[in-house]
């Protein structure tokens, strides 16, 4: 079943318009909390997702101006960068990965860049693009497979010895997130087509960033409860003024940090200030930094009372 002009699968069309949904949504909680650089990653993540659906619902495409093995370098370009070289980078960002996993892992920034050249040969050898898809998927299923199985040494290694961190359900997640990819080269090579692809490719980030989403809402709700136990805590100025002195604020961080606890919006602040709304973030980070605290009610709990 076509869809218009677009000669778009529904299925595909369907996924991409849950990914605007998710994007929005990432883009509400960034919004919400710029400090909070976790929803840029995931924003990029859902972007980059997002376009690799786009493109793979269009392209091959006979009618376009194009020739056609530009397209696949395109599509598949674009998909080895989300499939392959993103869980890097995603990892790195939980912290899981130390420097010698990125060391041994080298050589699939080699596998990424000989791609196209191994595509480029195979398509002169048999003169099939459709063909030498599927004979050289091979490429970016050893990169993946070089990737997740340090990767998950290392989480079964954190929850087997019981040290500190522990494995969380992000980690879990994210790792039967590319064991999913893995059906993605599957379905290419065996052509199940473009449908059976974008759910294979889909299903684990939107589980996962289904996930996301519920544990920002539920710290959300908590951080509202909380603040509201707070509320029979009334700010006293000459005690947080003599705590900030104490923690080495500035005489402006000071101004915020009291406005802060009086639980004004950054956008009040910066009116009451006749600063921009940015200038805000920067002395909130600095006095979430110095105090050691990583939210509003921890900040009122701890220059509140007396040290």
């Amino acid at each position: 079943m076509q869809i218009g002009c677009t000669e778009m699968h529904p299925i595909i069309l369907g996924v991409i318009i849950i990914e605007l949904i998710m994007l929005g949504a990432q883009g509400a909680c960034y919004l919400s909390n710029p400090l909070k650089t976790d929803c840029v990653w995931h924003l990029f993540f859902l972007a980059l997702l997002l376009t690799l659906n786009i493109v793979n619902g269009f392209l091959p495409n006979p009618i376009l101006n194009i020739p056609l093995y530009q397209q696949y370098f395109i599509r598949n370009g674009i998909g080895i960068i989300t499939v392959s070289y993103f869980p890097i980078q995603f990892f790195k960002k939980l912290q899981i990965l130390n420097r010698q996993f990125q060391e041994k892992t080298a050589i699939s920034y080699l596998l990424i860049l000989s791609y196209p050249i191994i595509f480029f040969i195979t398509y002169n050898t048999i003169n099939d693009l459709e063909k030498a898809n599927q004979y050289t998927i091979f490429v970016p299923l050893l990169n993946n497979l070089i990737i997740m199985i340090p990767i998950g040494k290392t989480i079964w290694n954190i929850y087997r010895r019981n040290i500190e961190r522990k494995g969380s359900p992000e980690e879990i997640l994210a790792f039967i997130m590319l064991v999913a990819w893995l059906f993605v080269y599957l379905a290419i090579h065996q052509n199940w087509g473009k449908p059976i692809e974008t759910i294979f490719i889909n299903l684990g980030p939107a589980t996962f960033n289904i996930f996301i989403l519920y544990n920002y809402i539920k710290t959300m709700r908590y951080e509202q409860e909380h603040l509201q136990t707070l509320n029979s805590y009334a700010p006293t100025k000459e005690i947080i003024t003599l705590n900030c002195s104490c923690y080495m604020l500035s005489e402006r961080e000071t101004e915020v940090a009291i406005l802060l606890c009086h639980r004004l919006k950054r956008q009040q602040i910066a009116d009451r200030l006749f600063i921009s709304v940015r200038t805000v973030d920067k002395h909130i980070e600095r006095i979430f930094l110095k105090t050691g605290v990583s939210c509003r009610e921890n900040l009122l709990e701890k220059i509140n009372s007396i040290l």
